[in-house]
């Protein structure tokens, strides 16, 4: 059984970057105003939930950003601690 983590850095990389041209492209806006001049409740209700699901999308937006800048850190420091250990080991 090995110990060895193997992490192939350009495949995270890329990963991470199609995650945010993804990202960018994700459009978390409804439609505010359904039925405007509309005193239907459902119509109400409608807009509310409109409301709700953009602030969810917004959300997820957020979250999603703040994640991949942790994977990206992650990542940075993995190859740190690995370039770290190869110069030690080539030292001995």
């Amino acid at each position: 059984m090995s110990n060895e983590m193997l992490i192939k850095f350009s495949e995270v990389e890329q990963s991470i970057s199609q995650i945010e041209k993804r990202l960018s492209a994700f459009n978390a806006e409804l439609p505010k105003n359904t039925g405007e001049g509309n005193t239907l409740d459902v119509v109400n209700r409608l807009n509310e939930i409109n409301h709700m699901l953009t602030e969810v999308g917004n959300a997820y937006k957020e979250i999603l950003t703040l994640n991949n800048q942790t994977v990206c850190e992650s990542v940075q420091q993995l190859e740190n601690a690995d370039q770290q250990l190869s110069t030690s080991i080539q030292l001995r």
